[in-house]
C-alpha cells in the first residue's frame, strides 16, 4: 500500500469541496466533536515523532548533542506553555507568527528552494490564511483572543489586514517565476478554504486546514525522511516510535483542563494555548528536517 504525495493534494481538494457541501447539512456539535478529535489524533500525531527527526538529524554526532537538543526540546515546550499563562498577548502574536511560517513551509517546501526571501514568503502565506480564517469567523475569534490576552479587536483590524496580506501575496507570486506557474491553482485553492472557513465554527475551519492540509502531508513528508519510503510498514514505526510523546501531550492537555481553575468555557483557548506551546519547537524541527532534504 503506497501513498503519493504528489497525489494528495487532488484529495484535499475534493475533500474541501464536499465538506464545504456537507456541512451546513450536518450538526454543529457533531462536526466539531469530529474535527476536533482529528486534530487531537493525527493533528497532534503528526508532530510527535520530533525526536527521532532530531536523532536523524544528528546522526553520527556526539551522544551529548542529541540529550541536549532532547532537553531544550521539552524545555521550550514547557516555557511556550508558561509563556501563554504570564504574557498571553504576546505568546499569542508569536504562536500565530510561527504557525504562519510552518504553515507557509509545509506548503510550498517542496516547490521553493530554502532562502531569506522564500521565509518572507511562506511567512505571508500563512498569515493571510490565519486572516482570511480570523476575518470570516471574527466573532468567534475575538472571543478567543478576549479570554486568552484580555484584549478586544475591532473587525476593521482583522479586514484590513486580510486585504493587506491578499494583495502582497499575489502580488508575490505574480512577479516569482518560481510562483507565477502556480497562481491560478493556488488562487482555487484559497477560494475552497474561503469557503471551508466560512461554512462552520471557528474549531471545525482551524482543524479542517490543520489536518487535512497539513498534518497529513507532513506526516507523509517526515516517512519519506525518516524511512525512506511511504506505506503501511514505515507509518506502524512512525506510529509506535511516537505513541509516548502522543499520550503524554493529550493527558497534559486532560489534567490542565481538569485540576485548573478554568471557566467551564474555556476549553477552546486552552485548546489553541496547547497546541501554541507544541508548535513553537516543531516548527523549528520540520525547518531542520527541510534543511537537512534540500542541501542533500
Amino acid at each position: 500500500m503506497i501513498f503519493q504525495v504528489s497525489k494528495y493534494y487532488q484529495i484535499s481538494i475534493l475533500l474541501t469541496f464536499m465538506f464545504i457541501l456537507l456541512v451546513p447539512l450536518l450538526s454543529d456539535v457533531f462536526i466539531d466533536f469530529f474535527w476536533g478529535f482529528t486534530v487531537l489524533t493525527l493533528g497532534i500525531l503528526h508532530g510527535a515523532n520530533d525526536l527521532e527527526i532530531i536523532s536523524k538529524s544528528l546522526r553520527g554526532k556526539l551522544n551529548y548533542l542529541y540529550f541536549k537538543s532532547i532537553l531544550v526540546y521539552i524545555l521550550v515546550v514547557l516555557l511556550g506553555a508558561i509563556f501563554f499563562f504570564t504574557l498571553p498577548g504576546l505568546a499569542l502574536i508569536i504562536f500565530v507568527i510561527f504557525s504562519s511560517y510552518h504553515f507557509g513551509e509545509e506548503h510550498w517546501e517542496d516547490r521553493l528552494p530554502i532562502s531569506v526571501a522564500n521565509f518572507v514568503f511562506y511567512v505571508l502565506y500563512g498569515a493571510f490564511l490565519f486572516f482570511l480564517m480570523f476575518s470570516l469567523q471574527y466573532e468567534s475569534v475575538a472571543e478567543v483572543i478576549q479570554k486568552i490576552s484580555g484584549r478586544s479587536l475591532p473587525f476593521e483590524f482583522f479586514q484590513y489586514t486580510t486585504f493587506s496580506l491578499g494583495i502582497a501575496l499575489l502580488t508575490s507570486m505574480l512577479f516569482n517565476s518560481l510562483l507565477r506557474p502556480h497562481f491560478i491553482k493556488e488562487c482555487m485553492i484559497l477560494l475552497l478554504l474561503s469557503g471551508i472557513f466560512y461554512v462552520g465554527s471557528l474549531l471545525f475551519a482551524f482543524a479542517f486546514y490543520f489536518v487535512v492540509w497539513h498534518s497529513f502531508p507532513s506526516l507523509l513528508n517526515q516517512l519519506r525522511f525518516l524511512y525512506g519510503e511511504i506505506n503501511f510498514k514505515s507509518f506502524q514505526r512512525y506510529f509506535k516510535n511516537s505513541m509516548l510523546y502522543w499520550m503524554a501531550s493529550l493527558i497534559s492537555l486532560y489534567l490542565v483542563y481538569s485540576f485548573m481553575d478554568f471557566e467551564s468555557d474555556y476549553f477552546i483557548p486552552l485548546f489553541f494555548s496547547f497546541l501554541a506551546a507544541i508548535t513553537f519547537p516543531h516548527t523549528v524541527v520540520m525547518g531542520i528536517m527541510k534543511h537537512k532534504k534540500w542541501i542533500n
